[in-house]
């Protein structure tokens, strides 16, 4: 798409998706080739962003802007599923005595958004709270898979085959698409699922799904335990219980916000 056939909303996202784990600096060139424009217009865009505090100029090249701190900090504190999902995060980590992890979905992206440990020294997780993770690998995927509708989970089924990893991903849930739909109702018949290792070694996810204000999949909840630490309060079948119970907690706490 040439950049005068985007909206502004989607130039800043392109933008901003330049940055990454590894790439905390990006240039005008960078810019320029991804918007598909002019270097000039390029220095416009990236004037704009340092403005509004989105990017911040750094010896010439660019970095992400303080308002996104300040929109973290928002989120942290005040976002309406993250404060519903503080109780009974907080219980589950108590009755279980392992860490809770909140994880939610935008586009085709999954974050952890909360964690929590009772107390005690937190699991130590690849993906901790706001780096993406694997779309079709571990816990907290394939439970969001396994309830997300059917067209939206084609299209990023179709996606993943023309990059290697999460091609490889999804195969390992089936062979072709009617195997991988058949284990993801295999999944969604349970109302759970459990990873071991699948993301960190010796670290078991129990993750259950939360539902949206219209009963949409909006993410998971997941009780994470290190074989290296402390075993849990509870057998595993007791964990599972306890996280389907508050992942149903969780998404009526949700389904009241359309009320408030």
């Amino acid at each position: 798409m040439a950049a005068n056939e985007r909206s502004v909303i989607s130039r800043v996202s392109a933008i901003l998706n330049l940055f990454g784990e590894h790439k905390p600096l990006i240039g005008i060139e960078e810019i320029a080739q991804a918007l598909e424009i002019s270097p000039a217009s390029a220095y416009r865009y990236a004037a704009d962003l340092v403005q509004a505090g989105l990017l911040s100029r750094l010896s010439g090249r660019y970095r992400l802007g303080l308002k996104i701190i300040e929109l973290e900090y928002l989120i942290s504190t005040c976002d309406p599923i993250i404060a519903a999902a503080h109780q009974p995060m907080e219980a589950l980590a108590r009755a279980s005595g392992a860490n809770v992890l909140l994880c939610n979905m935008y586009d085709s992206t999954l974050v952890n958004v909360a964690h929590v440990t009772a107390g005690q020294r937190p699991v130590h997780v690849r993906y901790t709270k706001g780096l993406p993770m694997p779309l079709f690998r571990g816990s907290q995927a394939r439970v969001v898979l396994a309830y997300m509708e059917r067209r939206r989970l084609r299209r990023l089924y179709d996606a993943a085959q023309h990059d290697p990893q999460t091609a490889a991903d999804a195969h390992a849930l089936g062979a072709g698409w009617r195997d991988f739909t058949r284990a993801l109702r295999a999944i969604r018949k349970q109302g759970y699922y459990i990873s071991r290792g699948e993301l960190d070694a010796g670290i078991t996810g129990i993750a259950a799904p939360v539902f949206g204000v219209q009963e949409e999949i909006l993410g998971s909840l997941v009780l994470v335990t290190d074989a290296a630490a402390p075993p849990p309060l509870l057998p595993e079948a007791a964990l599972v219980e306890q996280v389907m119970q508050s992942a149903h907690q969780l998404s009526q706490r949700i389904g009241e916000l359309a009320d408030a």
